[in-house]
């Protein structure tokens, strides 16, 4: 999967995986924002966490991978998140297993300060 931490195009999926012998696709949001403009940075991501949702709820992955028996949204973040955030990603993670039974949401914590 290609990454390149930025979030700032919203209405885009950036990432998309599909694992044929598991039936699983992974999605991933690369986060490289710093955390200096919080609002704005919380703004951008749930905006691409909203995108994300409403990708697999249309079922748009349909036509192209028919049989997707599980997904993961996966959140990589270059800078480390404030916890403020991690709450933010559990809310998103229950929103998504609502709209997939059998997803999960997994976040990479950045390192850089």
């Amino acid at each position: 999967m290609r990454t390149n931490f930025n979030i700032e195009n919203t209405d885009t999926i950036d990432t998309l995986a599909y694992r044929e012998q598991t039936k699983m696709m992974i999605l991933q949001i690369a986060d490289g924002m710093d955390w200096s403009d919080m609002e704005r940075h919380f703004s951008l991501l749930r905006e691409k966490l909203d995108t994300y949702i409403w990708y697999i709820d249309s079922k748009q992955y349909e036509d192209k991978y028919p049989d997707v028996e599980r997904i993961e949204l996966r959140v990589t973040f270059l800078f480390k998140e404030p916890d403020v955030c991690i709450k933010l990603l559990e809310k998103a993670g229950e929103v998504l297993h609502r709209v997939f039974e059998n997803s999960a949401l997994i976040v990479e914590c950045g390192e850089r300060e």
